[in-house]
């Protein structure tokens, strides 16, 4: 058994080190993360806000509700200011919405007052990219899946597929490598990634599920080029970021007080998302 352990340690360790630079950006380039509710940028975002702003990226964060579902909003407001500080990202970047149609529960939002909401923050940010849920919603609740259902129709309505917008310079470059920060027909364009979600089992592994999600990705994207594994603009792209500091995101958690009750301390010390975020580019926006 010592032996055993002893192995799952060092092929944790090697793998965590194979992949701590899966992503390159240049410093000054925009990202906005888009959540439900305060604490989602620290339960589920971590390791990507602790990689991107590690890299000099601007991020902004947009959150399409207070939380406010136990009476706590204004509170809640607070603390997601306070977790956002943590992984520096200035009150300035942080935009908290409290529309009526968009209020913490178990129901799905109104996808026409999300998409107003994603497509005023795209306006007025022009990010390279757009990071968010996928149709999982990593926890299954509506709100996280509405956003996705939003974005998907925003692609759909005014998008490109991620092949399209391979000249994006938030990190799809071109067929020369370079990054131009528009697509073919010259218009700037913004990526969209979704975090992937996780079978329950692998879900709450901690970092030994965070490792072997690392491995098995690694496998999959054996024999192709490290540009390619960076860079690649196919769309159903896997992107994958280990966290810079994991201490980070739970000082972060902490910050939402209010929410920290015991369940999450477990959910934060045994989730994968802790540890390691995986994406999917479904497309790219213009504006």
């Amino acid at each position: 058994m010592y032996y055993f352990l002893l192995a799952i340690l060092l092929l944790t360790i090697y793998v965590w080190q194979k992949f701590r630079r899966t992503r390159t950006w240049r410093p000054g380039h925009r990202a906005l993360l888009v959540t439900a509710h305060p604490d989602d940028e620290s339960l589920f975002f971590a390791p990507y806000l602790t990689r991107a702003l590690q890299a000099g990226i601007q991020v902004h964060i947009l959150c399409l509700s207070t939380g406010n579902a136990d009476g706590l909003g204004s509170i809640r407001a607070r603390e997601l200011v306070q977790a956002c500080a943590v992984f520096q990202v200035p009150e300035q970047r942080v935009r908290l919405v409290n529309d009526g149609a968009l209020q913490d529960g178990f129901q799905a939002w109104d996808e026409g007052a999300v998409k107003a909401r994603v497509a005023a923050a795209l306006a007025a940010v022009r990010p390279h990219e757009l990071v968010t849920f996928d149709a999982g919603g990593v926890s299954g609740h509506p709100n996280h899946t509405s956003i996705y259902a939003a974005v998907w129709r925003l692609v759909g309505c005014r998008g490109l597929s991620a092949s399209q917008g391979d000249g994006h310079e938030g990190g799809v470059a071109g067929s020369d490598g370079s990054n131009r920060g528009s697509n073919r027909n010259g218009d700037s364009c913004c990526r969209i990634c979704t975090l992937v979600t996780h079978p329950l089992p692998l879900k709450f592994t901690g970092v030994l599920g965070a490792a072997l999600v690392l491995l098995l990705s690694s496998v999959r994207l054996h024999g192709r080029s490290a540009d390619v594994r960076l860079h690649d603009s196919a769309a159903d792209t896997a992107l994958l970021l280990s966290s810079a500091n994991p201490v980070v995101g739970l000082r972060a958690m902490w910050c939402h007080r209010s929410q920290f009750v015991w369940y999450r301390w477990l959910f934060v010390l045994f989730s994968t998302y802790t540890y390691v975020n995986q994406f999917r580019v479904i497309g790219a926006v213009t504006y």
